[in-house]
């Protein structure tokens, strides 16, 4: 079941892998990923019993369960509802359903479809986009969606200066030119506006306005409560265990004959018996993080695996304010100790894609002339002996979320950064702990993952949100602190770039201050792995809305 070759690299099988080692059957989860030296090994624990006795009781594919409602397994629940928080992939998931934007992609496209709006205006200079809101949409209480409604979000995002936002900077105000009218402003044009307002989510102002506590413009009251106008409504939620929608019927994109009518989002962190569950029938959907569990799942009677490309790219960021990564050349060093291909190869068996240069492959801008990330420890310990830095000298922390599937990844990096002689330890934590953690310089780790959760190819979101100096901190994505004036003001002109040549060519020199500086090493794109019950059809994912559920194209057969 798995093999282990002398000093070479050996991969084993993880998730719900059988195998049979020291005359005992273990049962292989993420839990249980080990790298020691060159080489995966698997360490045993007393879980895999339990989970075995599970495993062999459950007898195969058993029929599904009836039920009149549509159940998803996550691995994780929103830490809020607000519609603002939607740069988390968590909360695009029910805010999808539950809200409409101005604009949306159509489902499994990256095309632009009309929403909230029944149509738009682009002023001559590019600095302003004036919406006709369609008459007949609606709030979940009855309320009629108004351009009051838009500025008030306009104005909320820009007061809070949080989530979304980091996508939306350009954006300088709103006005509201009549009931149906409203005008966005921007400080200069931008060319990825109508991508990222498909994360820009109208709330019900008045139900907000009535609900703010203390200044907070709605935050408390909208972490577990629905304002929206979307599909579906909100019955009820319950932090870190699920949250159930159900159909609104007044949705102002009408109903056919087959959608969902109810469906419940519930948090089950071990993937292992998220795959029972759907084996089962209990669920009808589930996310996975491991190669190994799709693998085991595609050949099951009853079940469809489903591998949805995305523009999630990893990256992991080096704390530019700590020794030794204050040196660029030690970041490089790091950055090459990675194994890139062993990530997409062996660990994700292909289920993961090489990036160009630092944008993922299908980005704007992106060609695959650019060089892709490469390992190469020959480079890496002339780079170390270069900046001067001794085998042993330094130990660093690396935050990576475990429970969603990155142990492995701290894995390849602590073995990369032991052969140049600097030891990794690990801090494995929640992702709403670790953007506190980076939101100070002096409690920030000296690495860290994070991906990066786009609303559209533009190269803008990708760069401008993890490498210009006003995203560090604050809940901004530039986990690096890096701070470089050549660097934001490349990306303040590409931002306002109309024309696409001009815009690609700024962004190359962007690309080469990066690979000099390397304030992330740009690992790979992933490739959105899940598994459902075969009678689920209409599920398709829009590339600015990866690793979410969206309801409406959905129905049972």
């Amino acid at each position: 079941m798995f093999r282990k070759t002398g000093r070479r690299r050996a991969w084993v099988r993880a998730d719900t892998t059988l195998c049979y080692t020291k005359g005992a059957l273990v049962l292989i989860t993420a839990s249980n990923w080990k790298f020691c030296g060159r080489e995966w090994i698997v360490r045993s624990t007393g879980l895999c019993v339990v989970a075995i006795g599970i495993f062999l009781l459950s007898g195969g594919c058993a029929p599904k369960t009836e039920r009149s409602y549509l159940v998803i397994l996550t691995e994780g629940i929103p830490p809020t509802l607000d519609p603002l928080a939607a740069l988390d992939s968590r909360v695009d998931n029910p805010v999808i359903n539950l809200y409409s934007a101005l604009v949306q992609y159509i489902p499994g496209t990256t095309e632009l479809s009309l929403d909230l709006a029944e149509s738009y205006e682009i002023s001559d200079d590019g600095r302003q986009y004036v919406f006709t809101l369609r008459p007949d949409a609606v709030f979940h209480d009855g309320t009629p969606v108004r351009a009051a409604d838009v500025k008030y979000c306009i104005d909320r995002m820009l007061t809070l200066k949080t989530g979304v936002w980091a996508y939306l900077t350009p954006v300088s105000g709103a006005e509201i030119l009549d009931d149906r009218r409203v005008a966005i402003d921007l400080y200069e044009p931008f060319h990825g506006l109508l991508g990222a307002l498909t994360r820009f989510y109208v709330a019900n102002s008045e139900l907000v306005r009535t609900n703010e506590f203390e200044g907070d413009l709605g935050q408390r009251w909208l972490q577990n409560h629905d304002a929206g106008s979307g599909p579906y409504s909100l019955v009820s939620f319950q932090p870190e265990q699920q949250f159930t929608v159900q159909r609104f019927y007044d949705y102002h994109g009408g109903w056919g004959d087959r959608h969902i009518e109810k469906a419940v989002f519930r948090v089950i962190r071990e993937e292992a018996a998220r795959r029972i569950a759907l084996r089962n029938g209990d669920a009808d959907w589930i996310y996975l993080s491991s190669a190994d569990t799709l693998e085991a799942l595609a050949g099951e009677p009853g079940i469809k695996v489903n591998r949805d490309p995305t523009l999630n790219q990893l990256y992991i960021a080096f704390n530019t304010r700590r020794e030794p990564l204050r040196d660029a050349r030690v970041r490089r060093a790091l950055a090459l100790a990675y194994d890139y291909q062993g990530h997409v190869e062996h660990l994700m068996r292909g289920n993961a894609e090489m990036p160009y240069g630092v944008l993922p492959a299908r980005g704007e801008c992106a060609s695959p002339d650019q060089p892709i990330p490469r390992y190469d420890l020959v480079e890496a310990k002339r780079l170390i002996a270069e900046a001067g830095v001794r085998p042993g000298e330094f130990e660093l922390t690396m935050a990576f979320e475990g429970t969603t599937g990155e142990t492995p990844f701290f894995e390849i990096m602590r073995a990369g950064a032991a052969e140049l002689g600097i030891r990794v330890t690990a801090v494995d934590i929640e992702w709403d702990a670790k953007v506190s953690n980076y939101s100070r310089p002096d409690s920030s780790t000296d690495i860290g993952t994070i991906w990066l959760f786009a609303p559209g190819p533009e190269a803008h979101h990708f760069l401008y949100s993890l490498a210009h100096s006003s995203q560090a901190g604050d809940g901004g994505n530039n986990f690096a602190w890096y701070q470089n004036p050549v660097m934001d003001r490349l990306l303040d002109e590409a931002a306002a770039a109309t024309e696409e040549e001009r815009r690609c060519s700024l962004y190359r020199k962007v690309e080469a201050l990066w690979l000099e500086e390397m304030p992330f090493a740009v690992s790979v794109t992933m490739v959105g792995l899940s598994a459902q019950r075969d009678d689920l059809k209409g599920y398709s994912v829009a590339l600015g809305h990866p690793l979410t559920q969206n309801l409406y194209p959905m129905w049972l057969e």
